[in-house]
């Protein structure tokens, strides 16, 4: 059936014809989500594509909002919406890990709670390195030194190197390096027993540190001197 209604007349001539209103935010809430998500799984960038996705966000909502009062689709705001949400998951937990990172290489990370004690065994990064100190003395006098011994066995298929950077104390809550009575050298499979020292200068020693990467991180584990 053919309606009878008639045509809308057509402009007068010379008048151009009215265009629908543009979605400039949805545009660029696409862009900012797209931008984001590439930034965001790269460390230290990750932050800039926190940014974005934030701001991608809001622009994506202000997008749908728009395109809903003036007849126009949605699905592009709509997907510069998802990729800022995605973007934004992505960063964050980049990010945490990145601070996470940095603290563990700058020493800035504060010691763990002690989680051992003398003269009981423990392991270190899931198995790699097995520690047991035997003894832990200390001087009667403030900033005398304290000397300590321990056992060491590899018990991964890599040689590890123990050092200042492996074995760390913690006194008064601080990260300080103990002087270490030659570093050791752990074939796979093999023990060693180590020794050192740490000058207290004035502080009280609360505890040793030992990891097979980094003892001043969060993994490493530490032996409560009482």
């Amino acid at each position: 059936m053919v309606s009878d209604a008639p045509y809308p007349p057509p402009p007068p001539y010379g008048q151009p014809v009215p265009r629908p209103p543009g979605n400039g935010l949805a545009v660029a809430g696409l862009v900012l989500g797209i931008l984001a998500l590439l930034t965001a799984p790269i460390p230290l960038v990750n932050f800039l594509g926190l940014v974005l996705a934030l701001v991608g966000a809001g622009l994506g909502i202000a997008g749908i909002t728009r395109g809903r009062r003036v007849g126009r689709r949605t699905g592009m705001a709509a997907w510069g919406l998802g990729l800022s949400a995605v973007a934004l998951v992505v960063s964050t937990v980049v990010g945490f890990l990145t601070v996470r990172y940095l603290g563990d290489l700058l020493d800035t990370v504060d010691p763990p709670d002690p989680s051992a004690s003398i003269g009981e065994e423990f392991e270190t990064d899931d198995g790699d390195l097995r520690i047991t100190v035997t003894s832990v003395g200390c001087g009667s006098a403030d900033g005398a030194d304290c000397t300590f011994s321990f056992d060491a066995r590899n018990t991964s298929d890599r040689t590890l190197y123990l050092d200042n950077i492996k074995v760390k104390a913690v006194v008064d809550g601080e990260w300080v390096d103990p002087s270490l009575d030659g570093g050791l050298t752990l074939a796979p499979d093999a023990s060693a027993t180590g020794s050192g020292s740490v000058w207290l200068s004035g502080g009280t020693l609360e505890g040793l540190a030992f990891d097979a990467d980094d003892a001043s991180s969060h993994s490493a584990v530490v032996v409560a001197v009482p």
